[in-house]
């Protein structure tokens, strides 16, 4: 079995990368192999990097919370299994690896990544 991440991020090896990262390290170190496809260069419209998510940082992480709903919304439509983690599933850094000093976001995608592969070996009966 191998987990697949598909990072959409604009910035290739940027922060969101970074959190990838933290979350396959879970996943890798419960057995499970990992890769990750970067699609940075791919017409895909998106995040652009205009930094106006830190316009807001006061709500807490809530800044992206309307994506990260509908994302959920289609997950569950599609009848797939969402596991979650101990907050909303993202991490902050405005400039390249700033991420990395995000403790509460390091620490949402390492439990993500945990629970991503308890509820793969209990899928899989690993």
């Amino acid at each position: 079995m191998t987990v697949v991440a598909f990072n959409g991020s604009p910035r290739k090896n940027g922060n969101t990368s970074l959190l990838i990262d933290h979350i396959l390290a879970e996943i890798a170190a419960a057995g499970i192999e990992t890769e990750k496809v970067q699609l940075d260069g791919w017409k895909i419209h998106g995040c652009i990097a205009c930094y106006k998510c830190f316009d807001n940082l006061d709500q807490r992480r809530a800044g992206a919370v309307h994506t990260f709903d509908a994302i959920n919304h289609f997950f569950t439509i599609e009848q797939m299994i969402v596991p979650g983690s101990c907050y909303r599933n993202m991490g902050f850094g405005r400039e390249k690896g700033a991420a990395a000093g995000d403790e509460e976001g390091l620490r949402i995608m390492k439990v993500l990544g945990g629970n991503m592969a308890w509820l793969l070996g209990r899928i899989y009966g690993e």
